[in-house]
């Protein structure tokens, strides 16, 4: 009968090493999910001319870190200032011509006033001239015809008549007189009623200038505006990635000077396989290796995607008719990343252990 052959210890040790890792495989695989197709993203962010102009000063190189608010170059505004100038002093001219015309609708309006108040105290004085007149025009007509009479019979001396003729005539004069004065009040009474409606004729040349002068601080609005769009500052607290103009260059409205990127808010864009998507959970921790940075650090699941990566495709990936080829299709995932990770740049690969438990 044969002997069995000791197994020697060394195979032993390794076998019972090897059936470890294979269990801690198992188990790693099923308590993680592990990708390495995720890759850094971050909002990209386009620098750009709001309106056109040569570039007088560029303040801005690739790889350059920039704040929000920071001016990164600035186009030639010598005509937008010189615009912004012109009408400027237009405007002040408008506003001196609408306060004149104005102080002179009141003194005009004043003095239209006074002369109106005038010309009607001056009118009833005319008016009490007349009943006067009429009054002692009556008393001499009825003098001359009592003397008249008293003259046909013989008891009034001629001279007596005489006068009583130049009476009567005097009166008659006064009366006219009278009558030629109230007309004369009444014209300076249409006269003052005319001079107070030019100071309404004023009111109305100013207010129209009001509008001009409200229309011109609207285009002054937008000479400011557009001279601050000569001035391009950051909008992001970020990283120049790449510049493509030059100082002196002539850019048009919307062409880009730079990209860059925010430094805030960058996160991580992994594919995952639909057969492992349903062991994904909304904040479950994930375990990041960026290739760049070599150590790991950690993050969680922000966004799980509601359809694969090839619903988004710009050509549809058809199949020829009869061929069919099955495909595991990959569900995008948004990972927030945490404050430990160093090295994130945009477009940087790595590698993800997601927790399933």
């Amino acid at each position: 009968m044969k002997r069995l052959r000791p197994v020697p210890v060394l195979s032993l040790i390794v076998l019972l090493a090897m059936g470890g890792a294979g269990a801690w495989w198992l188990a790693d695989q099923h308590a993680h999910v592990s990708t390495s197709d995720a890759r850094v993203r971050a909002t990209m962010i386009s620098v750009s001319a709001d309106t056109s102009g040569r570039i007088a000063d560029l303040r801005l190189r690739a790889g350059d870190r920039v704040t929000r608010g920071q001016i990164l170059a600035r186009l030639d505004d010598r005509r937008a200032r010189l615009a912004l100038v012109s009408a400027s002093l237009d405007l002040k001219a408008l506003e001196i011509a609408i306060a004149r015309m104005r102080r002179e609708a009141e003194l005009n309006r004043t003095r239209g006033t006074s002369r109106i108040d005038g010309a009607r105290s001056n009118l009833d004085a005319a008016r009490a001239d007349i009943a006067a007149a009429r009054a002692s025009l009556a008393a001499a007509e009825s003098d001359h015809a009592r003397k008249l009479a008293l003259h046909a019979s013989g008891l009034v001396a001629d001279a007596v008549m005489d006068r009583a003729d130049a009476a009567l005539e005097i009166a008659r004069q006064d009366e006219a007189r009278s009558l030629t004065l109230l007309a004369g009040r009444r014209a300076g009474l249409g006269e003052a009623r005319v001079e107070a409606e030019t100071a309404e004729l004023e009111d109305k040349d100013a207010e129209r200038l009001s509008m001009e002068a409200a229309a011109l601080r609207q285009r002054i609005a937008a000479l400011k505006l557009d001279l601050e769009h000569h001035t391009i500052a950051s909008p992001v607290d970020g990283i120049v990635d790449e510049v493509f103009a030059d100082a002196g260059e002539y850019v048009q409205a919307g062409a880009r000077i730079a990209l860059a990127h925010a430094t805030a808010g960058m996160w991580i864009e992994a594919n995952i396989k639909e057969t492992d998507i349903g062991r994904v959970a909304m904040g479950a921790d994930v375990e990041i290796r960026l290739d760049a940075a070599g150590a790991a650090c950690h993050g969680s699941i922000e966004r799980i995607g509601g359809a694969t990566t090839s619903e988004f495709a710009l050509v549809p990936n058809a199949n020829p008719a009869g061929v069919f080829t099955k495909i595991t299709q990959r569900i995008p995932v948004r990972i927030r990343i945490g404050g430990d990770c160093e090295q994130v740049r945009p477009g940087a690969m790595a590698g993800l252990r997601i927790g399933t438990e």
